[in-house]
């Protein structure tokens, strides 16, 4: 009789304890997932988000970010910040060789992905924008963006394009209106450097022109592209002959073009609508300050986007995902927007009153700044070939009068097409 109960009394403690082991893995009940429990209760799940935000920007996220814990207690998100964009970068590769040191998701530009994709380092998002209501309404030009081997791995979140900024006093005073197309461009240039002496326009970033001009002769930028060909010659000297002739200026130590357009040293300049804030801050009342889209049909789609990595739990991932949801939702990109300067990614805040009557100069014009927005190709070795073809054209622009454009870009091209072939 004691050695039947005895037996019963293991056989009970056995079941007890294999109970417990089948549900006591924090990883299948949800508490660092933030999926429920079979008893429908909410679980804690703790997100770690890498990113390069700084000021304004920082300080918009964080707002963000308090506001989805809140709607969603059970989810906590550590925002680390990793100083500015190099050091993210660096840091991403870093941690590559450890995926279990990466975190739940980071900011990144896609072509920093691209290796991390096709190692397998990157969670697929595919079926979850399939599922994501409204999808369609974020900008085509940004969802495009997101997709390598036709699979989508990101979210577009902080977001740019290029646009006009311009002296409007100034443009009025010498009786002309805002050029619209390349060839206005050099028409009113050459007009404000006769009645002034000064250079009519700059571009922020020469690689972005550089790629702009190709992709609107329609070519793109990518291995097949014949950097010592008739059409890059004629990219890169349609801007030496400005800078030559003095209607055209190169930013030089000022790196930016908004310092020169606030102190009056150009008329206008073509970069990032991000940059609003210090336009308006180097401007500081001197003068009507206006923007207008990019005489450019097409511009580029600049920008990070948000990526999950594969190393993370299951309810890590759900975590995340639910995360995307909010911070690219209408309401928060109206937020984004009104406090960043970037392009809210959806239409439909592009279009919302409570944005286009936000006091922005980037509000009232971007619904048409974005209508015709590409990207370059997301192909390995891309972007260290983008940064080079800035370089190039640094190169050529500096020599001036005395560039050997054939050569340049003879010199240039096999290092390009050897960062494709990496």
């Amino acid at each position: 009789m004691k050695k039947s109960r005895l037996i019963a009394l293991v056989l009970a403690l056995v079941m007890v304890f294999a109970a417990c082991s089948k549900g006591g893995n924090t990883k299948e009940t949800g508490k660092e997932t933030g999926t429920e429990t079979g008893s429908g209760e909410k679980q804690e799940a703790n997100i770690v988000f890498w990113h390069a935000m700084n000021g304004a920007q920082e300080e918009a996220l964080k707002k963000l970010t308090d506001d989805f814990m809140k709607e969603n207690p059970e989810i906590k998100v550590e925002l680390q910040n990793q100083t500015g964009y190099k050091e993210l970068q660096q840091k991403i590769t870093a941690t590559q060789v450890s995926p279990k040191d990466l975190p739940t998701m980071t900011q990144a530009y896609p072509d920093w992905m691209y290796n991390p994709i096709k190692d397998g380092l990157v969670y697929d998002l595919t079926e979850f924008t399939k599922n994501l209501e409204g999808y369609d309404d974020i900008l085509e030009g940004f969802r495009q963006g997101t997709v390598i081997d036709e699979k989508v791995y990101s979210m577009p979140f902080n977001k740019s394009t290029e646009v006009l900024f311009y002296n409007e006093d100034a443009l009025k005073e010498l009786g002309r209106e805002v050029p619209k197309t390349p060839e206005e461009v050099v028409e009113v240039s050459k007009a404000y450097q006769e009645a002034t002496g000064k250079p009519g326009i700059g571009f922020d970033s020469l690689s972005n022109y550089y790629t702009t001009y190709i992709t609107n002769k329609g070519q793109k930028f990518d291995p097949n592209f014949d950097i010592k060909g008739d059409l890059s010659k004629e990219a890169v000297k349609w801007h030496l002959d400005g800078v030559n002739e003095g209607y055209m200026k190169i930013a030089g130590t000022d790196d930016y073009f908004s310092s020169l357009l606030g102190n009056e040293q150009v008329l206008m300049y073509v970069g990032s609508n991000a940059g609003q804030a210090y336009v308006q801050e180097a401007v500081d009342g001197k003068f009507t300050v206006k923007a207008a889209p990019s005489p450019f049909e097409q511009t580029i789609q600049q920008g990070t986007d948000l990526f999950v990595f594969d190393s993370a739990t299951d309810a890590q991932k759900q975590a995340a995902q639910k995360y995307l949801t909010f911070l690219t939702s209408k309401e928060s990109q109206i937020y984004w927007g009104v406090q960043t300067g970037y392009v809210p990614v959806r239409k439909s805040a592009l279009e919302d009153p409570e944005y286009m009557n936000a006091g922005t100069l980037i509000a009232p014009i971007l619904k048409e700044a974005t209508e015709k927005m590409f990207t370059n190709p997301l192909l390995g070795g891309a972007n260290q070939a983008y940064r080079e073809i800035g370089v190039m054209m640094e190169t050529v622009l500096a020599q001036g009068q005395a560039a050997d454009v054939d050569s340049v870009l003879n010199n240039y091209a096999a290092t390009i097409e050897g960062y494709w072939s990496k």
